[in-house]
């Protein structure tokens, strides 16, 4: 619901999902919030990456919009590694009895940035400023300011980072993916596979499409490999996914292959008085379990939270509600920066108590539900505060 008292103004940077989500909830709080966005709109539209949305970020986000992007629900995950015994299957039907729930929903990029885009467009007390980008940043005791390039000025009571990256720092070791778009020969919609093998996990998400069941290819492996594997001719690049992939997926067809880069990295102060840093602008994940967009849209809502617990009557000490954001957010960001960072390499050595370790963890994992569903709830809500 709208507060309809106005409140603190606040500037977003970062017109991406999780700043536009961010303006949408503190606009429906009741503040004035600018977004500033360095990018066209038409930009962020055409991105075509899959995002991987968890249950409990499709729950956060749907009421915010007029209309939901379009989807593909993941109803199952199949997790296996190359060459080992042990496996598991993550189930919807069997997490929290939510039988029909599933585990979490794709969604295109540049649809999802468009749906949040039409809801901001109808949100009062939102205003986009594009494609401008953020100078110089003022901190005073009540207020801060932001310069812009156009020469303008804005001034607010709190600043929301949501833009770019952290810096990495000079030992920061970067990932490289081979994404592509692919078709599998007798796989049900709504079957996910994640595939450890010794370069790096492969993982093929159920992908929105209009007319046949689609899948999305995240396969991570070293600059080398992946550089390779984009040069490959179309024939000899399926017959190497389908050796990678084994048994748990037959590949029909695959196309637009394209190569990416993320540097893995985490900001260890979140706030500085009267600004903070969320979602990318705090930290970037390997791309194994999806985990980057849902660890960022945690931090959209338990700023929103957090600042509205922490007002008193029409007083809000924003350094004070930041510290306590801060610290809200320390365990998740802990747990899940550490299983995407370890799970890479833990399943790429080739070490024998390791590679036993890795084959059991699996098995106990298919055997023992609670404990799968332990999981299962881990990677849908994160670490809750």
């Amino acid at each position: 619901m709208t507060e309809t008292s106005a409140r603190e103004p606040m500037i977003v940077l970062g017109g991406g999902p999780i700043g536009l989500a961010a303006a949408l909830l503190l606009a429906r709080a009741g503040h004035a919030v600018t977004v500033v966005d360095g990018r066209p709109a038409a930009a962020a539209a055409a991105d075509r990456r899959l995002l991987a949305l968890s249950r409990g970020s499709w729950q956060a986000l749907v009421p915010l919009l007029a209309a939901p992007p379009p989807h593909a629900a993941i109803e199952r995950v199949r997790v296996s590694s190359a060459g080992e015994f042990g496996g598991t299957r993550i189930d919807a039907g069997e997490i929290d009895g939510a039988a029909g729930a599933p585990l979490g929903m794709t969604v295109f990029y540049g649809e999802l940035h468009r749906a949040l885009d039409a809801a901001v467009a109808q949100q009062p007390g939102i205003t986009l400023r594009r494609p401008v980008r953020a100078g110089a940043v003022l901190q005073r005791p009540q207020e801060l300011s932001v310069t812009l390039d156009d020469g303008s000025a804005l001034t607010a009571a709190l600043l929301i980072h949501a833009e770019g990256a952290p810096d990495p720092g000079p030992r920061a070791e970067p990932a490289w993916a081979l994404l592509a778009d692919v078709q599998l020969d007798g796989t049900p919609p709504g079957e996910a596979f994640e595939r450890f093998t010794r370069e790096g996990p492969l993982a093929l998400l159920p992908a929105p499409a209009a007319v046949r069941p689609a899948w999305s290819l995240v396969w991570c492996a070293d600059e080398a490999a992946v550089a390779r594997r984009a040069a490959l001719p179309a024939a000899d690049f399926l017959a190497e996914l389908q050796a990678a992939a084994g048994a748990t997926a037959r590949v029909c067809a695959a196309q637009a292959r394209q190569v990416v880069r993320l540097t893995p990295s985490l900001r260890e102060r979140l706030h500085e008085h009267r600004a903070v840093w969320l979602g990318n602008a705090a930290q970037t994940l390997h791309p194994v379990a999806g985990q980057g967009f849902n660890l960022g849209l945690r931090d959209v809502l338990t700023l929103v939270t957090t600042l509205a617990q922490a007002r008193r009557g029409d007083a809000l000490d924003v350094p004070a509600a930041l510290a306590t954001y801060a610290e809200r957010r320390r365990a998740d960001r802990r747990v899940i920066g550490t299983v995407t960072r370890w799970l890479p390499p833990v399943f790429a050595t080739p070490l024998w108590p390791v590679a036993a370790a890795r084959s059991l963890g699996l098995t106990a994992l298919d055997l023992l539900p609670p404990l799968r569903r332990q999981w299962a709830r881990l990677l849908m809500f994160g670490v809750r505060d």
